[in-house]
């Protein structure tokens, strides 16, 4: 699974203002429930209730919040830059600046990992990061993640 296949340019967002955990979540949630004609309240529970196994904030100010949806629906996910960095409960002890969201089909649990693993390899080259730190739109932010 491709980080390509799971982005389209209405789930990538720069410079997006968010206060807190709970409200990137709350975003992303809302976002993702559109895309997949879904209650966004069911996915921001399921992201909550991820959380609480334990933060996906995987360090350098990146979170990965990821959960399995319904083996009706397609994968997709949300890519979000925060305007500033925000308190995440990141391992590192480290503020969140990118949140990449991944919602994957639960009878594709294979192709979730590999999705997982291909999103945290990107995410963390630091040539990479900085590339998506200093992206000043959503589309720039879109052609790099299609690019890379």
């Amino acid at each position: 699974m491709k980080i390509s296949s799971l982005l389209n340019q209405e789930s990538v967002f720069s410079q997006t203002n968010c206060t807190s955990k709970k409200c990137a979540l709350e975003k992303i949630s809302h976002i993702a429930g559109e895309k997949l004609n879904i209650d966004p309240q069911i996915l921001f529970n399921n992201l909550i209730a991820r959380e609480k196994i334990g933060s996906t904030g995987v360090g350098s100010g990146i979170a990965i919040p990821h959960v399995k949806i319904d083996s009706s629906l397609p994968a997709t996910a949300v890519f979000i830059q925060c305007d500033s960095g925000i308190d995440y409960d990141s391992y590192d002890g480290n503020k969140v600046d990118i949140l990449f969201a991944i919602f994957v089909p639960e009878d594709r649990c294979k192709e979730y990992l590999a999705a997982l693993a291909e999103i945290s390899k990107k995410l963390l080259d630091k040539p990479f990061l900085r590339q998506l730190r200093n992206a000043e739109s959503n589309e720039a932010l879109f052609k790099l993640l299609q690019t890379n």
